[in-house]
């Protein structure tokens, strides 16, 4: 048994090695279980989406389309903007 003095403390290597692994080990079933559920969470989720979609497909169809407008219209407003502000500088020299 290897013991170590820092600090004005004795440290057991090995028992505390023992606690780290005891605590990685924990951490790493911790994750595990919410992995678990997180992945219950989204399945969950797909199949009920799956399940509007096809109990409902035009309106699905259009909902998909009104956002697809809505980012469009938004993304040119930032980049469009963003031009405007080029061709000015370049006007100016």
């Amino acid at each position: 048994m290897e013991t170590r003095t820092g600090n004005g403390q004795k440290v057991d290597v090995e028992k505390f090695m023992e606690d780290l692994k005891a605590v990685v080990r924990d951490g790493q079933d911790l994750l595990k279980a919410g992995m678990g559920t997180f992945r219950e969470k989204a399945l969950t989720a797909s199949r009920s989406t799956d399940r509007r979609v096809r109990d409902y497909p035009y309106q699905s169809i259009g909902i998909v389309f009104g956002v697809g407008i809505l980012v469009g219209l938004i993304a040119s407003n930032m980049l469009g903007s963003s031009g405007h502000h080029i061709e000015e500088e370049a006007e100016r020299y």
